[in-house]
């Protein structure tokens, strides 16, 4: 399962955390999940997301968050470089 690096701060509820995700214009983007759903990866937080598209000229990916966003956002362009998938480098690309 593939993830993007996410920033986390308190929920409104203890079982659920506020996770911000920056696109590639480093505009970000905030949605509530439940706490166990942020995972760690070398001391940094990842959220759980699919991937849909690959601009291979930019190397950015398209991004379907796990739910909508605050702002109404459920796609969105992140670069290469704030994804993580433990899987081998070739399942990150949408078929």
């Amino acid at each position: 399962m593939p993830y993007v690096l996410c920033a986390v701060s308190e929920g409104l509820r203890p079982s659920e955390v506020t996770v911000e995700v920056y696109d590639v214009d480093d505009r970000p983007e905030y949605l509530r999940v439940h706490r166990e759903f942020v995972k760690q990866f070398d001391s940094r937080n990842y959220l759980p997301i699919g991937v849909v598209g690959h601009d291979r000229v930019k190397n950015l990916f398209l991004i379907e968050l796990p739910h909508e966003a605050d702002s109404g956002a459920n796609r969105l362009w992140v670069t290469s470089s704030s994804l993580f998938d433990p899987r081998p480098r070739a399942a990150m690309a949408p078929v």
